[in-house]
C-alpha cells in the first residue's frame, strides 16, 4: 500500500487524536490520555508550536467510513531525523511490551535501563506545579 507523507493539518488533529487514543489502549494506560484533539489543535498550529506532525495516509480506496484514515510510520521519522542531522532516538517502551523492546533491539537499539540503568522520571501535576514554584525567582 501507497501512503502519502505529508505535514499535519489542522484538519488532521482528530485522527492524531484517535491514534494517541489506540496506542494507549495497546499501552493498556487509555486513562493517562489527558489532550483532547482541539488541545492539539491549539498546540500544535498556533504561531510558536508546542510539536511538528507528520501523517501517512493511506490512498483512497483504503480510507474508512469515518473518510481520512491517517496511520504513524516509525522509519519514516527515523529517516527526517537523520536529514536533520540528530544524532540520537530515544523512545519509552513499557516493560510487559515485548513486541516493541525486541523489535527495537532487532534494529540494534539499547535498553538503556539494562546496560545504563536509567530511569524516566515524571513531574505532572501538583507536583510540577510545585517544583515551578519553588524555583529561584528572576
Amino acid at each position: 500500500m501507497n501512503f502519502k507523507i505529508r505535514r499535519a493539518a489542522k484538519e488532521d488533529c482528530k485522527d492524531i487524536s484517535r491514534m494517541i487514543m489506540e496506542l494507549a489502549v495497546y499501552e493498556k494506560m487509555p486513562d493517562q490520555v489527558k489532550i483532547s484533539h482541539e488541545e492539539l489543535e491549539r498546540d500544535g498550529f498556533c504561531q510558536n508550536p508546542f510539536f511538528e506532525c507528520l501523517v501517512a495516509e493511506v490512498p483512497e480506496e483504503h480510507k474508512s467510513n469515518e473518510g481520512k484514515r491517517c496511520t504513524g510510520l516509525f522509519f519514516l521519522f527515523v529517516q527526517i531525523g537523520k536529514k536533520k542531522q540528530c544524532v540520537r532516538l530515544q523512545l519509552s517502551v513499557l516493560n510487559w511490551n515485548t513486541p516493541s523492546r525486541d523489535f527495537y533491539a532487532g534494529k540494534g537499539a539499547q535498553d538503556l535501563t539494562v546496560t545504563e540503568g536509567w530511569h524516566t522520571i515524571r513531574f505532572d501535576g501538583q507536583n510540577l506545579d510545585k517544583l515551578a514554584n519553588e524555583a529561584p525567582k528572576d
